[in-house]
């Protein structure tokens, strides 16, 4: 169920004053209580792997490796994150701005969905599948994905899934927010769309862990992979709790999200029966 506000198209986009509270309080609405225990696993850690990486960095090498702990748990949030995406598309109609809404959630959901098969390398090493030569060749890791391949001596990772990634997120997560609080057109086209927008605590966690992290790539570049990893889960915070609360009815979502995740449950308890 859409919020009435941005049902018809030709309707004016309501937009409320902007005042000191938008830019000091730390989240427009109570932060659920799942999504703080989530925040909490995940800044557990990375405060143990930072703490790891000081104590023996070999065991911090092995700790962080591919298939390690970090990786998987960010093939979830990935996964959960497409997950939701597709469950908030099945809420738009197919006209009108809805429509637009809809395209934009389920280019979210494949977005993520392409993220979380890319970390685990398309599940290539599960199954055990070797690479095909051409990626054999092309690919830094041999392995079969898109994210680490050289295109004329050029290594995707940094360019497009490093330097291009980090400008968008920089534009997303810190730029957006900002001028969403204080122009109009953007505040409205934004809302129309349905694009969720960060709440200042998930800005200021963002600042604060790349800022903390990055200060350990000296001890090892491996230590991005934390970055990755709790990145994944704030843009996950922006999804499910975003600053315009207002675009969606988000607790209808969550009571079908837990209506999904309960069936997902119900059936691996069936197939293990």
């Amino acid at each position: 169920m859409i919020n009435s506000k941005y049902d018809e198209s030709k309707q004016p986009v309501l937009v409320k004053p902007m005042g000191v509270k938008d830019f000091t309080q730390l989240a427009s609405t109570p932060i659920p209580k799942s999504l703080t225990a989530g925040l909490a696993i995940i800044l557990g850690v990375v405060a143990y792997g930072l703490f790891l990486l000081h104590q023996d960095r070999q065991a911090f090498g092995v700790w962080i490796r591919e298939d390690g702990l970090v990786e998987w748990l960010t093939f979830v949030e990935l996964l959960m994150m497409s997950a939701y995406s597709f469950v908030i598309t099945a809420h738009f109609g197919h006209s009108g701005e809805e429509r637009v809404a809809r395209r934009v959630w389920l280019f979210f959901g494949f977005l993520f969905l392409f993220g979380a098969i890319e970390e685990i390398s398309w599940a290539q090493r599960i199954i055990g599948i070797k690479s095909p030569e051409w990626f054999l060749k092309h690919n830094a890791q041999g392995e079969t994905n898109v994210h680490n391949l050289v295109i004329c001596g050029v290594k995707l990772n940094k360019l497009v899934f490093g330097k291009m990634l980090a400008m968008v997120l920089g534009i997303y997560l810190l730029l957006i927010p900002l001028v969403y609080r204080i122009n109009e057109r953007l505040k409205g086209t934004v809302n129309r769309w349905r694009i969720p927008v960060a709440q200042n605590y998930q800005v200021l966690l963002f600042i604060v862990l790349a800022i903390v992290i990055r200060l350990h790539l000296g001890l090892s570049k491996k230590a991005e992979e934390l970055l990755e990893f709790s990145g994944c889960y704030i843009i996950f915070l922006v999804v499910t709790h975003p600053y315009n609360h207002e675009i969606i009815s988000f607790e209808r979502v969550r009571t079908m999200w837990g209506a999904y995740l309960r069936r997902e449950r119900k059936r691996d308890h069936e197939d293990i029966s």
